[in-house]
């Protein structure tokens, strides 16, 4: 999966440590919010799959401090996730499902950085590299299932 991410990186104009850590978050947020079945058929085609999500729930776990509610959109908004940080921390992201998981990821992408346009490049990047690896059909079945997902890609 490096690989893949270095070109993502190149492809958005990043770092290639800060597209790691950001793609490796967007993975996590896959693995924890899609159903299981589209998760394995990844799988097949991203070996180090559940590695590099592992990485991105301890990057999330580390911005996040693993608090939401109130105090939580609290340290969004005062860590530099923004709005969007604060408002996934109020509506239950911090345990990374539905609009709030999606919202409080783009607030921990923010956080290091990213501004809304490199996050959607890099979501799309990502899916364009699964495309190319899983195929449209596969990957059009994942975005449909995935809540949230279409925040990213526009």
């Amino acid at each position: 999966m490096q690989e893949m991410i270095e070109r993502i990186a190149i492809q958005v104009g990043i770092d290639p440590d800060l597209a790691h850590k950001a793609t490796s978050m967007i993975v996590d947020y896959i693995a924890t919010n899609a159903p299981a079945e589209h998760v394995d058929t990844l799988k097949q085609y991203l070996p180090g799959f559940d590695d590099v999500a592992a990485q991105g729930a301890a990057f999330s776990q580390e911005q996040t401090g693993g608090g939401g509610g109130l105090m939580g959109a609290f340290g969004g908004l005062m860590g530099g996730g923004g709005i969007a940080g604060a408002l996934g921390s109020l509506m239950g992201g911090s345990q990374g499902s539905g609009l709030g998981g999606a919202l409080a990821l783009l607030g921990n992408l923010q956080k290091d950085g990213l501004d809304f346009s490199q996050v959607q490049s890099l979501a799309g990047g990502l899916l364009g590299e699964l495309r190319g690896s899983a195929g449209d059909e596969v990957v059009d079945k994942l975005v449909a299932e995935i809540p949230g997902i279409g925040k990213f890609l526009g």
